[in-house]
């Protein structure tokens, strides 16, 4: 059996999360797919619009984008990109879970902190890619021209 492309896990991710964006906006909204009948907004726990939908739909338009730039870089970038971001992702989604749907006196709501770690999570995958980017290919450069520069 054939490992899997990384290009295949990028477009999948790309997918699945706009996926995601989609289910969000449709628990946001569910009178638009009969979720709901048209004349009641509220037909669906405020725990489910709020907690699950609002994070869906407001906080993770970030990463489709991400994931599709995964699917342009080389697999050694992607591969350092992936030790790094599967444990600092598991990490972020317990927190998400954990943390309130609706904010309470001193925490913040579930949508507020999803951003937050999606932010975050964006910011640290952009430091890996640059990083590993830096040592393959100016590395490479560098042993092309006997290292007298670099």
């Amino acid at each position: 059996m054939k490992a899997m492309n990384h290009r295949m896990i990028a477009i999948f991710l790309t997918i699945f999360s706009v996926g995601l964006i989609g289910v969000g906006y449709l628990l946001r909204n569910p009178f638009l797919v009969g979720l709901c009948p048209s004349s009641t907004d509220n037909c669906l726990s405020e725990s489910l619009r709020y907690g699950i939908g609002s994070p869906l739909f407001w906080s993770i338009y970030l990463l489709p984008v991400l994931f599709f730039v995964l699917a342009f870089i080389r697999r050694e970038i992607f591969s350092a990109w992936w030790k790094v971001a599967l444990p600092v992702g598991i990490v972020f989604l317990v927190v998400i879970f954990v943390t309130p749907p609706l904010g309470e006196n001193i925490s913040a709501d579930r949508t507020t902190v999803t951003a937050a770690l999606v932010k975050i999570f964006v910011f640290v995958s952009a430091i890996v890619i640059a990083w590993k980017y830096n040592a393959v290919y100016i590395g490479s450069i560098s042993s092309a021209i006997g290292g007298q520069f670099f």
